[in-house]
């Protein structure tokens, strides 16, 4: 049995022992929660690979997650959360700690709160990010490609540290604030995203990263907004056989999101603006290069039955702002970096089924334009892709 298979029995095994120990311990630990979630996904493109080997078909796309929160006392709260993530080559199904972190409730008043976390903190930016990894909370199959990421993940996904969520209450709007600094998790998919493919040096943090949320809604959470910020610093330290030198990556990380509820309808749209900078790489494409990346979407939820629901959503997103065409970086590489890799635009229509509460189907088609959402941990070979595509997506979901 490969290793893989091992880390998946592994987690499975687990959400077993809780399913059949939960009430055992909850006896012990009244205030115990524990839940858990299992996604599988189906991936077919007419050209390029997305989550596996997609032009093929793909089931390389497999979520399994074991969370539980536990309130030892009335102004402290431990949660936590195990994760295995299939996701094509870009990531493998070993079991990884996901969060967990301390809630320390500093205040407490029915007009204001303030809560200290310490630990690995999931990040709020925009709406989706922390709850990205369970399929019921996510706005499609998968998570809008030119704000969310996926080829770059875990590095936007969470951070060791320590945060602060102060909440205020009027009758008109609630407003609440987060500010946190610690340090981002890094992987191989980040020198895939910022140099262009593997080398055997590898990315550590430069300090500490700053991270900020600020969100407003209705009472009645009919609409809200919000506004969130990254900034990170990533320094790059060669190993011999690499043709590049030490160099450090700086990116910003900007969301402005925005959703409107009725009682059948959702609409929301999100701006993501993230200015890059490289220094150093001597040997290079990107030595001394500045870009300032941007993606937005529009996506329309409408529930006209109680279990079904419709979705459509157009997104675009672009490596450089001032080069959406992606014909200068074309020109400037002689061909090597072909114009469709720096621009995506994506239309999307699905539908869920939530067959009963704990069991959840989807069904979505895309039509792309441009590849700048897929990885080139996936498609290596940049000459081979196609600028037109389609992608049909299939998932199960069950929660507990």
């Amino acid at each position: 049995m490969s290793s893989s298979s091992v880390a998946k029995c592994r987690v499975l095994g687990l959400i077993l022992l809780v399913v059949c120990v939960e009430p055992a311990v909850a006896d012990a630990f009244e205030d115990l929660e524990v839940h858990g979630f299992v996604t599988q996904g189906f991936v077919k493109t007419t050209a390029n690979n997305f989550f596996g080997d997609s032009e093929n078909g793909s089931f390389e796309f497999t979520e399994i997650g074991v969370n539980a929160t536990l309130q030892p006392t009335a102004d402290i709260r431990l949660s936590g959360q195990v994760l295995s993530r299939r996701a094509g080559d870009m990531y493998s199904d070993a079991a990884s700690l996901d969060f967990a972190l301390a809630d320390f409730a500093v205040e407490s008043t029915p007009d204001r709160s303030l809560s200290l976390l310490v630990g690995r903190i999931k990040n709020p930016f925009g709406f989706f990010n922390e709850t990205r990894d369970v399929a019921f909370t996510r706005p499609g199959v998968f998570v809008p490609q030119v704000v969310y990421f996926d080829k770059l993940r875990n590095v936007i996904l969470s951070s060791d540290g320590v945060g602060l969520d102060y909440e205020r209450y009027w009758s008109g709007v609630n407003v609440s604030l987060y500010l946190a600094t610690g340090q981002p998790q890094i992987d191989e998919n980040i020198e895939y995203a910022y140099l262009g493919g593997s080398f055997s040096g590898d990315f550590e943090p430069d300090g500490l990263s700053a991270i900020a949320r600020l969100l407003a809604e209705t009472p009645d959470n009919t609409m809200r907004a919000s506004l969130s910020f990254a900034s990170s610093s990533l320094d790059f330290t060669r190993k011999a056989g690499d043709p590049i030198g030490d160099g450090n990556v700086k990116f910003d990380y900007w969301i402005a999101s925005v959703q409107y509820f009725s009682e059948d309808l959702t609409i929301t749209a999100e701006y993501m603006y993230e200015p890059i900078s490289w220094s150093g790489f001597s040997g290079s494409f990107y030595e001394g290069r500045d870009t300032e990346a941007e993606g937005y979407y529009v996506q329309a939820a409408w529930q006209g039955l109680e279990s079904v629901e419709l979705l459509f959503r157009y997104e675009e997103g672009f490596f450089d702002r001032a080069d959406r065409s992606g014909k200068r970086i074309e020109q400037e590489t002689h061909g090597i970096v072909p114009s469709h890799t720096q621009y995506s635009k994506i239309y999307t229509a699905g539908v869920r089924w939530d067959v009963s509460p704990s069991l959840m189907i989807r069904a979505e088609f895309q039509h792309h334009d441009g590849t700048f959402v897929l990885s080139n941990r996936e498609n290596p070979d940049l000459s081979d892709m196609r600028p037109d595509w389609n992608l049909f997506s299939l998932s199960a979901s069950y929660r507990f």
